[in-house]
């Protein structure tokens, strides 16, 4: 646990001042709090979640952020190329039409 406690209850205790005194209303954007890389910014943003807050934080160069890998289509696998059949990829030089060729119907 490092510092998210004493960092969210001053930034919730500051955000509440600027809604009582009328600073922050319904339909306003957000407030922006920027953070040092030091911050655990997702979960200072996950605890002030219920606030009209956004959390900009600057990442360490040594962290590391990994997401959720998309969902791959595991019954579609390419086919084999046809013995002999030449290549439709377009770095083949078959793909690519030369000047003056006649144009395939």
């Amino acid at each position: 646990m490092g510092t998210e406690p004493c960092t969210t209850v001053q930034i919730r205790e500051v955000i509440e001042r600027l809604v009582a005194a009328g600073q922050c209303k319904p339909g306003d954007p957000e407030v922006v709090v920027a953070l040092d890389s030091g911050y655990d910014a997702p979960r200072i943003a996950h605890l002030l979640g219920n606030l009209p807050v956004e959390i900009l934080g600057r990442l360490r160069s040594d962290r590391v952020c990994v997401g959720l890998r998309p969902h791959a289509k595991s019954s579609i696998r390419p086919t084999p190329r046809a013995a002999g059949r030449p290549s439709t990829a377009a770095s083949s030089s078959s793909a690519i039409p030369q000047p003056g060729a006649p144009s395939r119907p």
